[in-house]
This record gives structure tokens, C-alpha cells and sequence, in this order.
């Protein structure tokens, strides 16, 4: 402790910080969650001894640089030599019910329920742990969507932050860089470069934080990324081999509670024990804690089959008419320029180079290894050389609905009292509005 640390203005110091060889002020801002949210704005050294004098500076925190440490349960704003942007949290679990937590979760992960509660697990116990982007979808209003967003913004406060699409293009990433989670409402992203940028930061490892009125830094980035959108299959494109997305198709509420978030934010303690109380974790499947396999739903497989290019889509057709009224066998050998010639010979937007692409890319097709015979498109023609394979089996699938699941989850009926709602699973009537 210095010579000046019974200044009269001690109680103050702790509001400034010194990173480097610039001061900050920590500045504390009240959001609409009635969450604070700390800032850091820069501050001159000469107006803080204006203020307070010379003998006030020798007791401000001092730090080499800025770092991220996120942890819910131990933390600490120093970090080593580094200034931890990672905000406090602020709740602390304690056994008790959390009735209308479960119905919400039950209502947004529905039949994949056990894989939500394990997202939400990971989510407070491992902050710096990677998982997928979890995108909630429904064209129709008042689904919940928002709901579990806000609520997982009190409990995860300064350390969430709600952006647009339109931020991530944005010179400043000040607004989501030091989140360790980000949500991104109303989405419809089209632009190829937003997409990718989603994708990377699902998994990056470090980012060049650029914040106003501070020097650039790079610190660790454990961000998740959380997606809501009313557009259900083109909220933006994903690879048929993706696996980086979990996404969750939010049906009608079937019960009514106008005041779901409110009773949920007193939940938040109990919900935190219960979290902490479920079985550990196995982090060895995949490096986002879920398989390929355990995201695949209904809802994502649509939104890949959405994604797929115009021409892609026009040769499901052409070929599935093929085999159903021109070619008996079960497997077409042809050429993307035998293509382009007996399909699209006056459409200049499909060039035999472009049909070669979407072989490749999208039906995932490889070209025959060496010179064969084969029938062409015309089945009374023989031709040589190194043709495609396109199986029957591919391309005459049985057909799914795009716009309905599999299975539906079915929440009980709200009763006269809490505890009997979890005692009838029979067909819900009522409506929740959330």
C-alpha cells in the first residue's frame, strides 16, 4: 500500500483503472433488464489529478493489458497482470422450484428437451466452452422466442449482449466482443460475407476487440451465439454437412402464464441449483459438446434443403423426371456439358462449369477415375469418357413435409394448482401467450 491510500478520496479509486499506460473510468449503466452493464470510457490523467490531486493516482489498480476470463463461479477482475472484461455474475443457486423455467424450456426444445437443459448447463457451468448456434425459428408471432432470450439475459446480465445482423459488419465490434454470449434477433442474413462471419465466430478462438476510444486488443473469445428469426427456412443458408447450428422450430404456447418472465427470473436460483446438481457433462463427442447427429432435426434438415442453390433444385427435378418417365436402369452416367446441352441449351446462367460445381458441392458426386463406355442421357447412344454417376436411390426420395415436425411435443394443460401440472400429458387446448 502506498504512502497516499488514506487519501479522503480513496473510496473513488476503485472507479478508475490504469491498462497500460492509459486511465479508464469504470462506468456502470442501468439496461432496460435493470442490469448493469460496466464501460469502460477513457479518461485524461490530467483531469483526474484535476479532480483529486496527484496523491490519488498512485493507489489506482494498475494492469498490463485487457484479457477475457469468463467464469460463473469463481471470478475475479484481475487476472494475473490483466483487467478481466468478463462481468461478475450475480445470482447464487439454491434449491427450490422452477415450474415455469421448465415449461419454457419444455415449450423451446420440445422433443430434444434433455439436449436443451444440457446447452443451458454448459452455458453457466463451462462459459468458456464452444457449443452451436442455437437458432430459434417461426413465422408466427408471440412464440416464446423472445422470451427465452430476455430471460436468459437476467441471468447472464453485462456478460449477453442482444445485436442485429447489421452489427457484425459494423467497423466497431465493442458491442459483442467481450459477450460471452450474443443473440441476434429478427434474423434474415443474406450477404455471403455475414454468413461466414457467423460461422467463424461460432468457433473462433481470439478476436481483435476494436471499442471506441480505445486502442485495438486482442483477448480470447468464448462467445455463443443465439439466432431468433420468423423466417423459418432462409433465415440464412447452411451446408447440407454443417454442424455447427442447433435449430429449434417454436410451435404455439399451449398455456397461459402473461407473466412467464417475471415468475421465471424468481426461478433463477432454483434453476441454477438444478443445473449444477445434473450429471457431468461428456465433452468427448464433439468439440461443441453435441454431435452431428443429436442436432439433426426436422427444422434444420429444411433449412438445408432451403439453402441449396436455384440449379441444384431445377436438377432434383429434371433428374427425378427422368427416372420416373425416360430411364429404367438405376444408375445415370452424364457429363455436366451433356447436361447443359440436353436440359438448359439457351439458359446462359447454367454453364457446363457451373453444373460441374453443383455435382461436386451440392449432390457431393465424384467423376469416373478413368475412361468408361457409357449410355448417355439418350439411352440408344454410347459415348466414352469420365461421366457422373447419379443413383436412383439419391434422387427418388420419399417426400417429407417441409413445414410440419415429426413429432410434437405435448406440454400439459395448466391446472388449478402448480403442482398438478406435470400430472397430465393428455392434448393441450390452451394458449400461452409469452
Amino acid at each position: 500500500m502506498s504512502k497516499y491510500s488514506k487519501s479522503p478520496f480513496l473510496k473513488n479509486q476503485s472507479n478508475y483503472v490504469r491498462v497500460g499506460i492509459d486511465y479508464y473510468k469504470v462506468l456502470e449503466k442501468e439496461d432496460r433488464y435493470g442490469i448493469k452493464r460496466t464501460e469502460l470510457k477513457k479518461w485524461s490523467k490530467d483531469e483526474i489529478k484535476l479532480d483529486y490531486g496527484n496523491q490519488f493516482l498512485y493507489d489506482i489498480d494498475k494492469y498490463d493489458d485487457f484479457i477475457l476470463a469468463p467464469d460463473n463461479k469463481k471470478y475475479s477482475a484481475k487476472h494475473g497482470t490483466y483487467y478481466n472484461l468478463y462481468a461478475q455474475f450475480t445470482h447464487k443457486p439454491k434449491q427450490g422450484d422452477w415450474t415455469w423455467t421448465k415449461v419454457l424450456i419444455q415449450h423451446i426444445f420440445q422433443e430434444q428437451y434433455e439436449l436443451g437443459l444440457k446447452y443451458l448447463q454448459c452455458l453457466y457451468l463451462f462459459p468458456r466452452q464452444a457449443l452451436p448456434v442455437l437458432v430459434l425459428v417461426s413465422k408466427e408471432r408471440q412464440t416464446g422466442k423472445s422470451t427465452f432470450i430476455d430471460w436468459l439475459m437476467t441471468i447472464f446480465g453485462a456478460n449477453m449482449v442482444i445485436i442485429n445482423p447489421a452489427d457484425l459488419s459494423r467497423e466497431f465490434n465493442g458491442s459483442y466482443s467481450r459477450s460471452n454470449i450474443i443473440a441476434i434477433e429478427e434474423t434474415l442474413i443474406e450477404k455471403s460475407h455475414i454468413v461466414e462471419k457467423v460461422k467463424a465466430l461460432s468457433t473462433q478462438k481470439t478476436i481483435n476487440a476494436n471499442l471506441k476510444n480505445i486502442n485495438d486488443f486482442q483477448i480470447p473469445f468464448f462467445a455463443k451465439i443465439i439466432m431468433a428469426s420468423n423466417n423459418e427456412r432462409k433465415f440464412m443458408k447452411i451446408d447440407s454437412e454443417e454442424i455447427r447450428f442447433f435449430v429449434r422450430k417454436i410451435a404455439t404456447p399451449t398455456v397461459t402464464n402473461h407473466n412467464i418472465l417475471t415468475d421465471m427470473i424468481t426461478e433463477i436460483p432454483a434453476f441454477l441449483y438444478e443445473l449444477e446438481s445434473m450429471p457431468k457433462l461428456d465433452f468427448s463427442k464433439s468439440r461443441m459438446l453435441f454431435t452431428g447427429e443429436e442436432l439433426e432435426n426436422d427444422s434444420l434438415s429444411s433449412v438445408k434443403n432451403e439453402s441449396h442453390s436455384w440449379l441444384y433444385k431445377e436438377l432434383i427435378g429434371i433428374f427425378e423426371d427422368y427416372f420416373n418417365n425416360q430411364f429404367v436402369g438405376e444408375t445415370l452416367k452424364c457429363t455436366p456439358k451433356e447436361i447443359k446441352d440436353n436440359f438448359f441449351p439457351n439458359n446462359s446462367n447454367a454453364s457446363a462449369s457451373y453444373i460441374k460445381d453443383v455435382l461436386i458441392d451440392e449432390f457431393k458426386l465424384t467423376r469416373s477415375d478413368k475412361i468408361i463406355s457409357y449410355k448417355c442421357l439418350n439411352n440408344d447412344v454410347f459415348k466414352t469418357g469420365t461421366p457422373y454417376s447419379i443413383s436412383r436411390s439419391d434422387i427418388i426420395t420419399q417426400e417429407i413435409e417441409e413445414n410440419e415436425l415429426k413429432t410434437v411435443y405435448k406440454l400439459p394443460i395448466f391446472k388449478n394448482s402448480v403442482s398438478e401440472l406435470y400430472g397430465n400429458n393428455e392434448p393441450v387446448t390452451e394458449i400461452l401467450s409469452f
